[in-house]
């Protein structure tokens, strides 16, 4: 495995790079679309070259891309930061002895905020553990947020609590005064919560900085949070986004693509420099559901192939954690050393199966997704009812087949990285990775039917995407068959 392939060591760019150079030398805002493996970074990077006695901010996607740039920028005048990291230099030294102060319990942020012990819901109730954390992802969605206030809209009572229309809107007002209380107590000199990284986020952001450099070079800018894209839009300097909106997959945390976001100049990078030409096609047949523009080349002279193949993959890219759960085991049971890429998702898949089993012994649980249930009957029966192929049921899927003590033992029993013979990997942590040979796992799910029209119900978007940054992970070899439904789909995408 390794982080994504850059345009090769050359010493001068190529046309596509040339143009972006070109744009950005004019002093407007620029945005360069560059397609997977099209070699962005080394882009950028021949931009700074061009201006040595000007200051630039690198900002990165994550704290692992953030200390590769510094390597990458070696030699620049460039700053390789993450956003947080940025926002700390400024407001995080306030935060910093509330965020290593004793963590309240449960019961004691309850009580700090004046919260009761339950909420009427139908002939039921909620409980306050579960609205406390209602609560948190409200607070949580504000900060992400580049709005002043929290307000209604930011609460989110999920499907799963069934009640009076008249009770779900009393409780997200409750929940609502709970968040605003939280950020008050936050802001307070002398308030009891501790204070997370959204902290110092949010109030930086809310001081409306001003960025001292000359210009500013946004990667991944298809998936800004509304916080950084809001900061970025209010700066006063020259501002280099580069992405691929083909590439978009955090819309559900409230992502939005920031690439359309400057009137300036917008240029293209369309060779890539992972594949050859057989893997761009397969790339270049999502790239036309998604009515893209874009399409990609081939990495000149590579070999590439595209077939269903009975070796072993380097990798298995799964949609869902279920998905993945399922390829861990199937290739356990192989005798195969498994890793999970992602430096928390091991911890992730382990505390889910736990919960399953928590739900089938004890009829419940403390994990935020399964919270709601009361027995794993419940879960079925809410999968069944839904009628989406959702995370939920990904995991019934896999619990149901090898029962839950299985899932919890096989998630624990995965290894470190540098000791597996096969990665196993989400689409979301697999962008920004590669591997020579990628086998896509057959939890991308064709879409269902229209009970009332019998037309095939159009894939979304979001979905079409996942499989776009699924398919470009390969170097050499991929497995597309998980995706062959595609080919075959009569419902388009809903664009």
């Amino acid at each position: 495995m390794t982080l994504v392939a850059d345009a090769p060591a050359v010493h001068r760019p190529t046309e596509e790079q040339q143009a972006a150079i070109d744009a950005f030398a004019t002093g407007g805002h620029t945005s360069i679309v560059a397609g997977a493996g099209s070699g962005k970074t080394a882009t950028l990077r021949f931009i700074a070259e061009t201006v040595p006695n000007k200051r630039g901010l690198y900002l990165a996607f994550n704290k692992s891309v953030a200390i590769e740039a510094k390597q990458r920028f070696r030699g620049t005048n460039v700053e390789a930061l993450t956003v947080n990291q940025v926002a700390y230099r400024a407001f995080g030294a306030a935060s910093r002895d509330r965020m290593e102060m004793k963590r309240l319990y449960p019961h004691e942020k309850k009580r700090a905020l004046g919260m009761p012990t339950k909420f009427p819901m139908g002939t039921s109730f909620v409980s306050w553990q579960k609205v406390l954390r209602l609560t948190q992802q409200t607070l949580e969605t504000f900060c992400r947020s580049f709005r002043p206030e929290i307000e209604l809209d930011m609460v989110q009572i999920p499907a799963t609590i069934l009640g009076p229309k008249s009770d779900r809107d009393a409780l997200a007002e409750s929940i609502l005064r709970f968040a605003q209380a939280w950020w008050k107590d936050w802001l307070s000199p002398n308030g009891l919560i501790e204070h997370t990284h959204s902290t110092y986020m949010k109030r930086w952001a809310l001081s409306a900085p001003q960025l001292e450099y000359d210009y500013l070079l946004v990667d991944e800018a298809q998936d800004l949070e509304p916080l950084t894209r809001g900061m970025l839009l209010s700066q006063n300097t020259q501002v280099v986004t580069v992405g691929d909106p083909n590439q978009a997959i955090y819309g559900w945390r409230g992502a939005s693509n920031a690439l359309d976001d400057f009137d300036g100049h917008r240029t293209y990078l369309t060779q890539s420099w992972r594949f050859g030409d057989a893997i761009a096609e397969e790339a270049n047949f999502w790239l036309s559901l998604l009515e893209s523009e874009m399409r990609l080349r081939g990495k000149p002279g590579a070999k590439s192939s595209v077939w269903k193949s009975e070796r072993r993959p380097e990798a298995i890219l799964t949609r869902t954690n279920g998905g993945a759960m399922q390829e861990i085991i199937a290739s356990q049971q192989r005798g195969i050393a498994v890793g999970v890429a992602g430096e928390r998702k091991k911890t992730e898949l382990v505390d889910l199966a736990k919960a399953a089993l928590d739900l089938q012994r004890d009829g419940k649980t403390k994990h935020r997704e399964l919270d709601d249930f009361t027995s794993w009957a419940d879960v079925i029966a809410f999968v069944e009812d839904d009628g989406a192929d959702s995370e939920i049921a990904a995991l019934v899927r896999v619990v149901d087949s090898y029962g839950a003590p299985a899932v919890v033992a096989a998630m624990e029993n995965t290894v470190p990285l540098d000791q597996a013979d096969q990665t196993v990997s989400t689409v979301h942590v697999a962008k920004g990775l590669e591997w020579f040979h990628c086998r896509i796992a057959d939890d991308f799910r064709e879409p269902g039917y229209d009970k009332q029209t019998n037309q095939q119900k159009p894939l979304e978007a979001e979905e079409a995407r996942l499989a776009y940054v699924a398919v470009t992970r390969a170097e050499r070899h991929l497995d597309a068959s998980g995706l062959d439904w595609a080919r075959t789909m009569t419902g388009g995408v809903a664009l």
